[in-house]
Order: C-alpha cells, then structure tokens, then sequence
C-alpha cells in the first residue's frame, strides 16, 4: 500500500525550516540622527507646494481671474498642510534623536529596547523560548538564544493518506527527527542574526545556540558571525558554514553539548 504525507503535515514541516525567509525591516541609524532639514528653512513637504505654486503661476490659466482665485485658495490650504506635516517630521526627529543618538554610542539598554522594539524574531514563539543579549562594545553583540527542544518541535509521528484517502500514523524515522531539527536550528538561528545586523548598528554577532530544559540546558552551538561576510543563502547550514562555527551534529544522534563557546572576552582579547 503506498502512502503519501498529508498537505497540512508537510506545511508544518516546511514552516519549522523558513524562519530565515521572514525578513526585518532594516534601520539605518546614521540616517536617523540627520536633521530633516535645517531647523529655520522650508520643509520638503512644503518645498513641494511652492514649487506648484511657482508652476502655476507660469501657467496661462492663472491669468484667468475666477479661476486664478480658486486654484491659489487650494494651492494656499495645501501648503499650509505641508507645512503641518514639516513641523511634525522635525519634532519626531527631534523626539527620537536622544534613543538613535544612543544606539551609535553602544548603548547597552538602547540596544536591547531596539530589538524589542523593532526585531521580528520574538514575536514568533517558535523560534525560541527566550534570549539575552549583551553589547561587548560599539560594534559587537553577544546573543543567547535559548531553543525549543526537539521533543518539542519535530513530530514523533508522521500524518499521511494512502490511496483511499485514509488518514494513517506512522513513527517518523529518528534520523529523520534529528535531521529537521538540525534545520530547525540553523533557521531560527538565521533569523536571529538577520533581525540583528538589521536593527543594530554592530559588525560582529557572537551568537550561542542553547537546548535543553529550565533546570538541565547547554549551548549546542556557537557562531561568529561578520556582517560584512554574512550573505544569506536559502540553506541556512550553509549560511554559518561561512562563518566561525561550533557544533558537533550526527546523524543517529543529534546535537551534542557543547563545552565552550565563542565569547568576544576571549576571542576579541587573542586576536588583538
């Protein structure tokens, strides 16, 4: 009798190793902290009006007196909008450039309340229980992210139909469990990273990858990861593959404990 994985378990499946695909909103913070435009010029929004104006005025319709009045009427109401919209553009920028001004200067809880704020990666329960994150200095970051377990996240039983349409179980293959859950990890640890490198200003992302329970856990891997080197592929794998890696993975086996890890104390301190 054959066999065939249902729809809805083969999307599960897919979803445990696409996490990398959801892309974050990149922050440019050097962009942040430019003035709009100079504090006692004219905004760009109302720039945009004048220069209609100015338009319309070398047009042979303003010298049409009925409709050279309506025309200016409406030409004046959005200028002034504009002019609205300019002041708002400049108090937000000058509300928001303490925080853009701090995140440049490594701060550490600035950091931390950009990646609450803005990263994405949290807001999915799947992609891990939780992390912490702690800024070496102005261009490094040390992130813990602490991983569901296999048990988990990888199905023990596999959801197919046979030819009748009959749904049946069978026990999904070990080798099989390990082997999503190895993409599972190297996706969610993908995601992290992107999100990092797009809404912190750092170079370098020291990242450990942590499993286990609340009372029983140990880092499983660990990564250095340069954003000048760091090109996603759609393998995550073969994305850290690229980069300092730390892992010990079989196949019959799974993960193994890690007994160290990278840490910007140690490595930054032997390379300089």
């Amino acid at each position: 009798m054959t066999y065939k994985i249902t729809s809805r378990q083969q999307a599960i499946l897919d979803k445990l190793k696409a996490f990398h695909f959801d892309e974050c909103l990149p922050i440019n913070w050097e962009r942040e902290i430019r003035e709009p435009f100079p504090r006692d010029s004219v905004g760009p929004n109302e720039q945009t009006w004048i220069q209609k104006e100015k338009q319309f005025d070398s047009n042979i319709l303003s010298k049409i007196l009925g409709i050279n009045l309506i025309i200016n009427c409406y030409l004046r109401f959005h200028r002034n909008k504009a002019r609205e919209r300019d002041s708002i553009l400049y108090q937000n920028w000058k509300k928001n450039y303490p925080f853009a001004k701090s995140i440049l200067d490594g701060n550490q809880e600035s950091w931390r309340e950009a990646v609450k704020k803005y990263a994405s990666f949290h807001k999915n329960r799947d992609v891990a229980q939780a992390y912490s994150l702690h800024v070496f200095d102005s261009g490094t970051v040390e992130c813990d992210v602490f991983l569901h377990t296999l048990e988990k996240m990888i199905p023990s039983k596999i959801e197919k139909t046979t030819k009748r349409g009959k749904i049946c179980y069978h026990e999904m293959p070990k080798t099989k469990r390990y082997d999503l859950y190895q993409y599972y990890v190297y996706s969610c640890l993908n995601k992290i990273i992107n999100d990092l490198f797009s809404v912190l200003p750092c170079e370098r992302v020291f990242i450990n990858g942590i499993s286990g329970s609340y009372d029983n856990h140990q880092p499983i891997i660990s990564s250095v990861v340069e954003r000048k080197e760091h090109k996603q592929k759609r393998c995550p794998k073969r994305t850290l593959e690229k980069h300092r890696l730390m892992v010990t993975f079989k196949k019959r086996s799974g993960f193994y404990p890690l007994y160290r890890v990278y840490s910007p104390q140690i490595l930054l301190k032997e390379e300089g």
